[in-house]
């Protein structure tokens, strides 16, 4: 189940183009080596996100300019003309006490369009439940009578169900999923539901009409493109590392504890005239988070215990000679353990690998 293989970034890599790796190929995870080859962080693209409109916030509550200042020299060096400029700008508002147009960051109900919602009944069991999250990749709305009652996303599958050795089968979604949540209108922009997520600390926010009735589910991946394209992804992150970042002390993962995994391949993207700029900030800026590790021998039970004690929705395995050898994530516990109907007391991860994971 787990992901054979990953790319993986080294601390002194651009951190743009880890982000770009990211972003382009909807890695939630990217595995961070030393220059030793060491294993050293995971990358996690919520925490990213939350850094960096922090690091926003904090620049805005302290006066700063830097983060609008940032935003412009982008706009420049993207050759950006005065529409494009303005939009990049504008991107940012929120954050930095500047208006907000409409007309600037598309709504939800436009990033929803024609994308059906997953959606099952308070009474739907957890085998069910899991087979249509792996088939639509989403969390699932739960509805009854035409109004959303619980979500139950992927880490609460393998938390609260796989690590606990709940019978999928017998098992209601209702009696594990988180009931009532917190909804947001269809008219909310892309930048607004990003700041509630940030706020909120959600992976996933779902979308319903006033009256009630449930529009769709968006996750951070889906709000990150949502944000203007490239260019303004791009944007929040090159601004936010632009901020001066009173915890840069603690910006690095480095740990002699660590044993040393071997490292697969690093991120090397084509360079472009942005990418020069920004090559000098290393995924050390990014404050990669302290990295879990598997063995390829334990069993997606062990691992989903590990990470549920340890509190991670992600395990970065090792093979027998300890080199990293893949990852597995919360997502993948459902997809690849769950909806193939595999039992996870008994499966190794080396067992249920994917060959040429996308």
């Amino acid at each position: 189940v787990m992901t054979p293989n990953p790319t993986c970034v080294s601390m002194t890599d651009s951190a743009m183009d880890a982000m770009s790796t990211m972003v382009e190929n909807h890695y939630r995870h990217l595995p961070v080596v030393d220059e030793n080859g060491a294993v050293v962080g995971l990358l996690d693209i919520a925490k990213c996100l939350n850094d960096a409109i922090t690091k926003l916030e904090r620049a805005q509550e302290k006066g700063s300019s830097s983060a609008n200042d940032a935003v412009e020299q982008m706009a420049a060096l993207q050759g950006a003309g005065g529409s494009q400029a303005a939009m990049l700008q504008q991107l940012l508002g929120p954050l930095m006490a500047q208006a907000f147009g409409n007309k600037s960051s598309p709504t939800l109900r436009s990033l929803l369009a024609g994308r059906p919602s997953t959606v099952v009944s308070p009474d739907t069991n957890l085998l069910e439940t899991g087979m249509i999250m792996a088939k639509a990749r989403k969390s699932a709305l739960v509805v009854e009578n035409g109004n959303l009652v619980g979500l139950f996303g992927f880490k609460d599958m393998m938390t609260r169900a796989i690590a606990k050795e709940l019978p999928l089968d017998l098992t209601a979604v209702s009696s594990v999923m988180t009931p009532n949540p917190e909804a947001v209108s269809p008219d909310c922009t892309v930048v607004e539901a990003l700041q509630m997520m940030h706020d909120s600390k959600f992976l996933t926010l779902p979308v319903c009409e006033s009256y009630g009735s449930v529009v769709g589910l968006v996750d951070v991946m889906d709000l990150i493109h949502g944000c203007g394209g490239a260019d303004g992804w791009r944007s929040i992150f090159d601004s936010a590392m632009d901020v001066s970042d009173d915890l840069s002390d603690a910006s690095s993962v480095y740990s002699t504890g660590l044993r040393s995994v071997g490292a697969s391949r690093s991120v090397r993207s084509k360079k472009s005239s942005i990418q020069a700029k920004t090559n000098d900030r290393p995924v050390s800026k990014l404050r990669p988070k302290k990295p879990l590790i598997s063995s390829d021998q334990d069993s997606v039970l062990s691992v989903s215990q590990m990470l549920v004690n340890k509190r991670g929705d992600a395990a970065l395995i090792t093979g027998p000679k300890g080199g990293l050898v893949g990852i597995l994530t919360d997502t993948d516990v459902t997809r690849r353990v769950v909806a193939n109907h595999l039992d996870p007391s008994s499966t190794a991860v080396s067992k249920v690998m994917t060959p040429n994971p996308t």
